[in-house]
């Protein structure tokens, strides 16, 4: 397990032995003011895209529903008429410079959450033009470049790219876990303080009916995710309900939040083994040798990784979404869309 792996389990539980990292968590607080700043008074330059965009974001690291919620978000503006284009960061992958998503793509190339969504669409041929970048302003005049069409820029993640000016952002609060300690970065899992959700255009809270924030008048519309039909990795065509999948079963997953994952499934009723890999990991098929005769579920993140060497026996468990509609009458009103 990675050093980050071990430190984003420790900020959702009570440890003394992290304060010895606030004196880093400081230095950070100073780096993300003054960084803030420069940009508020005009040192550094924000970049307007030619059409509206929308930042699905979060102020804390890991999983906490913001690739769900870009999909709905996406499937709710072509329903209305719009021509919507996703810009993602590639976490993990070699995209340096702005580069397109295609189905044929690697995830090593683009990263796993943008391949997804390009597989998302495919099966109903769909074609949402996707590109990945570190540099998100640069990723999206790439993507207006060779999609002069788009109307509309969908950023799944950018909270903090400030660089890429936007017209509309919304954060997304995973319900379980919430703000951890509520310690900046190292020693915690913010990566702003929850001040920041006061200058948002729209906050979305994942998985969970309390307001933690109504003392501060925040408006949060709600959001949960849920997923009950597998389908089969190898084979699209072929698919199955949880119940129905009999015999020994494991679970296997690399993504920020695996308890969530593994809460779908007990729901169900299902008994299995875990395994869990670092967020992100690159699968490769040496990582299901030992499970050759079980049933493995995985989530749709990661079953795009294992895209090249899918068997029989491997399954993976699409996410759909249901949030609170007057999200988007919100974004349609202020962009008047």
């Amino acid at each position: 397990m990675s050093l980050h792996e071990i430190l984003n389990r420790q900020y959702y539980k009570k440890s003394s032995w992290i304060f010895i990292l606030l004196p880093l968590s400081f230095i950070y607080y100073l780096i993300i003011f003054f960084r803030c700043w420069a940009y508020k008074i005009g040192i550094f330059n924000s970049i307007k895209m030619d059409v509206p965009v929308v930042i699905v974001g979060n102020i804390t690291i890991g999983g906490t529903g913001k690739t769900p919620l870009v999909i709905w978000l996406l499937e709710k503006l072509l329903k209305i008429g719009m021509k919507p284009g996703l810009i993602c960061g590639g976490y993990n992958s070699n995209a340096n410079s702005p580069q397109e998503v295609f189905t044929d793509s690697e995830v090593s190339d683009v990263g796993d959450e943008a391949l997804m969504v390009k597989f998302r669409f495919k099966k109903n041929n769909i074609n949402i033009p996707i590109f990945v970048g570190k540099k998100k302003a640069q990723v999206g005049k790439a993507l207006l470049n060779c999609y002069p069409d788009i109307n509309i820029i969908i950023s799944d993640d950018g909270l903090q790219h400030y660089k890429l000016k936007r017209d509309f952002e919304i954060a997304v609060v995973d319900g379980d876990r919430k703000f951890g300690n509520g310690f900046l970065l190292p020693a915690g899992p913010l990566r702003e303080f929850t001040n920041r959700l006061s200058t948002i255009d729209a906050l979305v809270l994942n998985g969970s009916t309390e307001n933690m924030l109504a003392e501060k008048k925040i408006l949060i519309y709600k959001m949960s995710c849920f997923g009950g039909i597998l389908e089969n990795c190898l084979h699209n065509n072929r698919v199955s309900n949880l119940d129905a999948i009999e015999g020994d079963i494991v679970a296997i997953t690399g993504i920020g939040n695996p308890e969530r994952f593994f809460k779908q499934l007990k729901a169900a009723g299902l008994k299995f083994r875990k395994v869990i890999f670092n967020d992100h990991h690159l699968f490769t098929e040496s990582d299901f040798i030992e499970y050759g005769d079980m049933d493995i579920i995985m989530t749709e993140k990661d079953a795009i990784k294992c895209k090249n060497f899918a068997q029989d026996n491997f399954w993976c468990l699409p996410i759909q979404t249901d949030v609170d509609e007057k999200l988007l009458t919100k974004l349609i009103n202020k962009l008047r869309i």
